[in-house]
């Protein structure tokens, strides 16, 4: 099986051993990329230990250090991937690939030329039925605040979300956990800094800037899981997930009557999720009208 000639992108920080088992996973399945590039935000502390594995099991891994953010560790990712290069895959260093993901995927990709964007199908089992039901029931759609489809940019700014997946779905947005582009079409693109250390938002912010250049897809038999093993302060990333949608919508020129309406919106979704005897919801809350208060003053 002939390589395909694709570079992965992992940013990562102080874990060493989520990425020492993404590499091992990766080992087994070298005709899926040519290179590895990992960029490192790590401290003083963890950096020695993620430079060893520069050397694993014979892999063509790059390392570059990088200050803590996603989206520039992304963009020196982007800056060292060679011109050569057809595909670039974006990856997080926490998931776990499904059987014969990588080899789904390699073929979808040998198949599916025309496209520009090539995701991979997010298996999520435990679902909130509540946020499902305010996200996409009809009124909701009416008033442009979410949608019942699939992997949609609605006018608000919030996005809904391309998971669990029957079959391949064309969709206006991708997250970067794993995701793999057309490297001539990504060549001029980079992630916004704007988005601050966290950078949320900044997925939906690059791929939905790829709209006019040709479509995004989502493999279905391409599965994965994600561990999502971050931990966030909820006051701040209260704060953090209104201020950035709303540069979003600025950025894109979407309706900041609907964005409002969408804060609303969520703010319910946060009280309910409250008093269902999750706590840390209302900080979350907090930190929501903080950020609002923020871009009205």
């Amino acid at each position: 099986m002939k390589k395909l000639n694709l570079s992965i992108v992992i940013p990562t920080r102080n874990r060493a051993e989520m990425l020492n088992k993404t590499l091992k996973y990766l080992s087994v399945n070298r005709f899926f990329f040519k290179e590895i590039i990992i960029v490192d935000s790590s401290d003083k502390i963890q950096k020695p230990k993620i430079k060893f594995l520069k050397n694993f099991n014979k892999l063509n891994v790059k390392i570059f250090d990088s200050k803590p953010s996603i989206s520039l560790q992304r963009n020196i990712g982007l800056k060292h991937v060679s011109k050569k290069i057809k595909y670039v895959m974006f990856l997080d260093d926490d998931l776990c690939f499904q059987k014969n993901a990588l080899k789904n995927m390699f073929y979808f990709v040998k198949r599916e030329k025309n496209m520009v964007g090539f995701g991979f199908n997010l298996i999520i089992k435990d679902i909130n039925n509540f946020t499902e039901f305010l996200k996409k029931n009809k009124f909701m759609k009416l008033l442009g605040i979410y949608d019942s489809r699939d992997g949609v940019v609605t006018q608000s700014g919030w996005q809904t979300k391309a998971i669990n997946l029957k079959k391949n779905k064309f969709v206006e947005w991708m997250p970067t956990q794993a995701v793999i582009y057309k490297n001539d079409k990504i060549k001029n693109l980079r992630f916004d800094k704007a988005y601050g250390r966290y950078s949320y938002l900044e997925d939906l912010d690059f791929s939905y800037s790829l709209k006019k250049k040709g479509n995004l897809v989502i493999c279905s038999n391409a599965k994965y899981s994600s561990n999502n093993t971050i931990k966030r302060n909820p006051y701040l990333f209260g704060v953090k997930e209104i201020v950035n949608r709303y540069y979003f919508v600025k950025k894109f020129k979407l309706s900041k009557k609907f964005f409002f309406m969408g804060f609303l919106a969520l703010v319910t979704k946060h009280f309910f999720m409250f008093v269902s005897l999750k706590p840390s919801y209302l900080l979350r809350i907090i930190g929501n009208f903080s950020g609002i208060i923020k871009i009205i003053f």
